[in-house]
């Protein structure tokens, strides 16, 4: 047997070698959404001399039309801490500021206009956070305040309901993770365990509607919002796969025409092609990867793959370029489609991450084809080249281990893609060996 090409194997070598992800600092500790709502108050208190027990709680943020949040926090306390403020009001003051000066809420830094007062039982602070959002497009007003851009942080909730409303007129128009809705606007009740999170992905759109065109204007200008540090993720994560994908289609286009005296039958290729389909078949069944979502997509590369190779060794004259690309791209494309539209959870945004992989293999058949047919071969390249970009945007943002990991990930995808990509191509440029079949 052929020892594996040095080029190919320098490839394996050098891919590893630069996706070795570097090591990722840890992540902020807890913070609760405000220092002065709920449970978060009791620590104050007790340094101003009240013991103080938190009987319920709530938070409530109406956002003005300059992007100014209106905070008011009530919480609900015992009898004998209320006496205590409502004697000696100086005091309620106190405990309120020293939960600003001295605590590590995320609305510490930016509060305004602090006021504090007792309304029977129940302590409301009340404070102003400017520029919690900005105008966009179509009269959407976006609430970027609670995305940490691209960062990993946990934002808890320490009351029983945190609420944010738009302005007068407005609802919430987009779906932000984790959040409720309810009459407009967007709330998070407190969880079993007493803190329920705030995504750190969270962005709460508000328009007058929630049609369509309020709905793509809001998600247009959370995309323009989220581009920067998306696209610094997307470069980390995507870049040094990219860049061996384009050296890995080089490579293979150079191995094929080296060993092109001694080339294989698409009859040998294609049966190789169809083992290897089955021997996918079996780890997906090994794995009980059922036919749903993406793991029908998986399934029906399988199933390609097969048909492919029969095909080819059997009636490689009925093979055409055109004929070969539709069999690289239409199946898991349609799959993918017909999943989306029929499932609970659709594929819109991790459709790139689903189809990139079982199409990207799939394009070296017409690659190779096309290459020793001498016709236009570029928008193959380039598909191929791309694969890496397409395979981390559902990634985005990368929380986790962040970009360095992924890279990893998805530069190990890429060198298996770049292998089997070589058997494929090279069953391609076999079909593509009898000169007198017809050119589309």
């Amino acid at each position: 047997m052929r020892r594996v090409p040095a080029a190919l194997l320098a490839l394996l070598v050098v891919g590893t070698v630069l996706a070795t992800p570097a090591p990722v600092a840890a992540s902020s500790p807890p913070e609760p959404v405000c220092g002065v709502c709920g449970s978060s108050l009791k620590s104050a208190a007790h340094e101003a001399g009240v013991d103080l027990t938190v009987e319920s709680s709530t938070a409530t943020v109406r956002i003005d039309d300059d992007g100014t949040g209106r905070w008011t926090a009530r919480t609900t306390v015992d009898p004998d801490a209320a006496d205590a403020f409502r004697e000696d009001p100086a005091r309620l003051d106190r405990t309120v500021r020293d939960a600003f000066e001295n605590g590590r809420s995320l609305v510490d830094d930016d509060a305004e206009n602090v006021t504090a007062e007792l309304d029977g039982d129940t302590v409301v602070v009340t404070f102003a956070v400017p520029e919690m959002a900005h105008e966009g497009t179509g009269g959407v007003l976006l609430v970027d305040y609670f995305n940490s851009e691209g960062t990993t942080r946990w934002v808890y909730v320490p009351v029983d309901r945190f609420e944010v409303r738009g302005p007068e007129g407005t609802v919430l128009v987009n779906d932000p993770p984790d959040a409720l809705e309810a009459d407009g606007a967007a709330y998070w009740p407190r969880g079993d365990d007493g803190r329920e999170s705030i995504d750190s992905e969270t962005y709460l759109a508000f328009g007058p509607d929630r049609s369509l065109g309020t709905r793509v204007a809001a998600e247009g200008k959370i995309a323009a919002d989220a581009a920067p540090y998306l696209l610094s993720d997307l470069l980390g994560a995507a870049l040094v796969p990219t860049v061996l994908m384009g050296l890995g289609v080089v490579v293979v286009g150079r191995l094929a025409r080296r060993f092109d005296g001694d080339a294989s039958s698409p009859r040998t290729l294609g049966y190789l092609v169809v083992g290897l389909a089955g021997a996918w078949v079996l780890l997906l069944a090994a794995s009980r990867v059922r036919f749903y979502g993406a793991g029908a997509v998986a399934w029906t590369v399988g199933a390609q793959f097969a048909a492919v190779g029969v095909v080819a060794a059997n009636s490689p004259e009925s093979v055409t370029f055109r004929r070969l690309l539709a069999a690289a791209v239409a199946p898991p494309v349609v799959v993918a489609g017909v999943v989306s539209a029929l499932a609970d959870s659709p594929l819109t945004w991790n459709a790139p991450g689903v189809v990139s992989p079982a199409v990207t293999v799939s394009l070296f058949l017409p690659l190779g084809y096309a290459t020793r047919r001498g016709t236009e071969r570029r928008p193959l390249v380039a598909a191929i080249v791309a694969a890496p970009v397409a395979f981390a945007v559902p990634m985005l943002p990368i929380g986790g281990f962040g970009p360095p990991f992924a890279a990893m990930l998805i530069t190990g995808w890429t060198l298996v893609t770049l292998v089997v990509g070589l058997l494929v191509y090279r069953l391609g440029w076999a079909l593509a060996a009898d000169a007198g079949r017809a050119v589309d």
